[in-house]
């Protein structure tokens, strides 16, 4: 089971630093437009916000990466603590008030 976290958690750091790092380049930002319907560019305002919008991504990827190595290395017995605890707090959120 370790094993199957930490291949996880290496794919998530691996998906973290492609979205971290490259995206403001102009070779990628043209390589991934190409997709975009007619034939169209991106401006400079959508190419910044595509940019941030991935970054934040590869933020969240980092965080998430950082969690499964975090629950691989800790005993069973906290992680489950820690499982009850956000289901307690998904009920919460989800309950109507």
């Amino acid at each position: 089971m370790k094993w199957f976290l930490y291949g996880a958690a290496a794919l998530h750091a691996l998906f973290m630093v492609c979205e971290l790092f490259p995206w403001s380049s102009p070779v990628l930002m043209r390589t991934v437009g190409k997709k975009l319907p007619g034939g169209q560019v991106w401006t400079p305002a959508q190419h910044e916000l595509v940019a941030t919008i991935v970054h934040n991504c590869g933020i969240y990827n980092g965080i998430v990466a950082a969690g499964i190595l975090g629950t691989a290395t800790l005993k069973s017995l906290l992680t489950a603590v820690q499982a009850l605890v956000g289901l307690i707090g998904l009920a919460l959120l989800a309950s109507p008030t």
